[in-house]
């Protein structure tokens, strides 16, 4: 067999390549978690105080669970992350509410939607990451939440749809 010296640095810089290349999505994979990790954690502890402050209301009225959302979201010095957990609480909270066909539950579900997008959007998170800081069922709720913002603003309630929800 006899030494191929070109295709021997061949192989030298497809390992070296392949190396770099793997040891460079690591790295990207560390930062992005490092980055990611503290502000999921601080979004789940302001959702699940939220879920337990407010979740009750889902089934009995979606506007006083929209109330008390927002009580929260009103509170002052509230860090990007807690104002995520709230909000995406409340969309989770409306998407509920929409299965169960509550009178508002859709506008509410798009508002929530939109705002819990923006944040999204502003600290570079994926529709997955978001699914942690709330337990449940992670695709529907993407699909849902995707389909709920396809279909744009619903029409407000009439007086007499509010009136049949029972709002305080």
């Amino acid at each position: 067999m006899r030494f191929n010296s070109v295709r021997f640095a061949l192989v030298i810089a497809l390992l070296t390549t392949e190396c770099c290349s793997f040891v460079y999505a690591q790295s990207y994979q560390a930062e992005k978690v490092s980055v990611v990790t503290p502000t999921i954690e601080g979004a789940k502890k302001s959702a699940f105080a939220a879920q337990q402050a407010c979740l009750r209301y889902v089934q009995m009225n979606i506007f006083e669970f929209d109330e008390c959302i927002q009580e929260r979201l009103n509170a002052k010095g509230l860090t990007i992350a807690e104002r995520l957990g709230i909000t995406y609480m409340g969309l989770v909270g409306a998407l509920s509410g929409q299965r169960m066909g509550s009178q508002g539950s859709h506008m509410m579900a798009w508002e929530f939607a939109k705002k819990t997008q923006k944040i999204q959007k502003k600290l570079g998170l994926k529709d997955l990451d978001l699914c942690s800081i709330v337990p449940g069922d992670c695709q529907n709720r993407i699909a849902r939440t995707q389909l709920t913002l396809k279909q744009g603003a619903p029409a407000p309630l009439t007086e007499a749809e509010l009136a049949g929800a029972h709002r305080h």
